[in-house]
Formats: structure tokens, C-alpha cells, sequence
């Protein structure tokens, strides 16, 4: 007879995302940006990230988690992309992240979690990314240029894997790293990645910053 494990599917990419209001989101981008023109930078972020989970491998879903299931923006986008629309629930990051993948542990042997702020996940990263957690590491971390992390999956999961973690800081990929390190989780880093989360990232927007009147920042 099949254990419980065998009878869950392979595994789910859960993208991370936050209901685009003006004055809510990419706040770091509001000394060169409107509230409005900012909100709309977290929209077209939203949309590349949701259309590149298109690309995940064979037999892996995409869901799409969010803080507000009852936004339009969000639901549209739901609809359109054919993705199934969770809750992320209350507290910080780390509580909603563990929430999240907690739960999708068990429909699914792995579990990816990606962020919306990155242009970089291409389907070979997100190949890479399933590929390690199914060769048998217990976790997969994506670096960001900045010190943080744009992707994290796991197999398995601690229950202090993300508690007391300084979000936002540059300090976030080395305290994980020191984190898993101390639950005795054996993990694979992939290459590093760019996040948009400040102004001298938007020329990584190409035409679309154009298209938003917030110009062109060379790189």
C-alpha cells in the first residue's frame, strides 16, 4: 500500500504577493515615485512573476498567495493565469511564509516559495530550484543581490525555520543560512538574482518603466 508521502503530488511554487494599493507597496520607491506610480511598479512586477510561473516543471502547480483574496487585481489575475488564490494570513513574513508552506506540505512532497519582485525566474531556474529538492535536499535558497532571498523551498519544514528573522535587511540570506545550518537542514543555493525594490532597480523594467513616465535609471 502507498504511505501518505507517495500519495502526495510532486510539488507547488506558492508566488508571494501583496494586493497593489498606492501607499502600501514599494514604499522605498516613493522618494522618486508617486504612491500611485509605485503601486503600479508592484502590478507589473506581479504580472511577469505570475506569467514566468508558467514555466514550472512538469507536474508542479502554481499557486498564487496573497494578502488579500477578496483584491481585484489579484482575483483577475487568478483567473487569468488559471492559479488558485490562498491566504497568506496574519504576521510577518516569516509566520506567513511557514503558515503557507506548512500547509501545502501536505498536498505536495516540495514546496517552492517565490517572491513578486524579481524579473529572473526564468524555467531554468525554476528547473534548477524543483530539481534540488527532488534530488534530495531538504531546502533550496535563491539569493538576491541585495543580502535578502527572492525563492525558498523546502521538503521538509522546522518550526523556528524562519522565526526572529530580520526582514528587509541585508542580512537576511546569511541569518538563514546560519538558521539552517542549526536545524540540520541540508540545502542548495542557485545563482543570484535581482529584486526591485528601490529606485536604481527600475531601468530592470525596461519599456514598461517607460511606459509608467518613471523614466530610465541606468544601471
Amino acid at each position: 500500500m502507498a504511505n501518505a508521502e507517495d500519495r502526495r503530488r510532486r510539488g507547488c511554487f506558492l508566488q508571494f504577493a501583496k494586493a497593489p494599493r498606492a501607499g502600501a507597496v514599494k514604499t522605498r520607491l516613493h522618494e522618486q515615485l508617486s504612491p500611485a506610480a509605485a503601486a503600479e511598479v508592484a502590478r507589473e512586477l506581479t504580472r511577469r512573476v505570475a506569467a514566468a510561473l508558467r514555466g514550472v516543471p512538469a507536474g508542479w502547480d502554481a499557486t498564487l498567495c496573497v494578502d488579500d483574496t477578496t483584491d481585484a487585481f489579484l482575483r483577475e489575475l487568478a483567473t487569468r493565469e488559471g492559479r488558485t488564490l490562498r491566504a497568506q494570513g496574519d504576521g510577518d513574513l516569516g509566520a506567513r511564509m511557514w503558515r503557507a508552506v506548512d500547509a501545502a506540505l501536505a498536498e505536495y512532497r516540495a514546496v517552492i516559495v517565490v517572491g513578486s519582485d524579481c524579473l529572473g525566474y526564468d524555467a531554468v531556474y525554476l528547473g534548477d530550484a524543483a530539481a534540488a529538492l527532488e534530488r534530495g535536499f531538504d531546502a533550496v535558497l535563491g539569493p538576491a543581490l541585495d543580502g535578502g532571498y527572492v525563492l525558498a523551498g523546502f521538503t521538509r519544514l522546522a518550526p523556528a525555520v524562519f522565526a526572529g528573522m530580520s526582514w528587509g535587511t541585508d542580512m537576511v540570506l546569511a541569518r538563514q543560512r546560519e538558521r539552517f545550518a542549526a536545524l540540520g537542514l541540508r540545502w542548495h543555493e542557485l545563482p543570484e538574482r535581482a529584486d526591485i525594490d528601490r529606485a536604481q532597480d527600475l531601468w530592470r523594467l525596461g519599456d514598461a518603466a517607460q511606459a509608467l513616465a518613471i523614466g530610465r535609471t541606468s544601471p
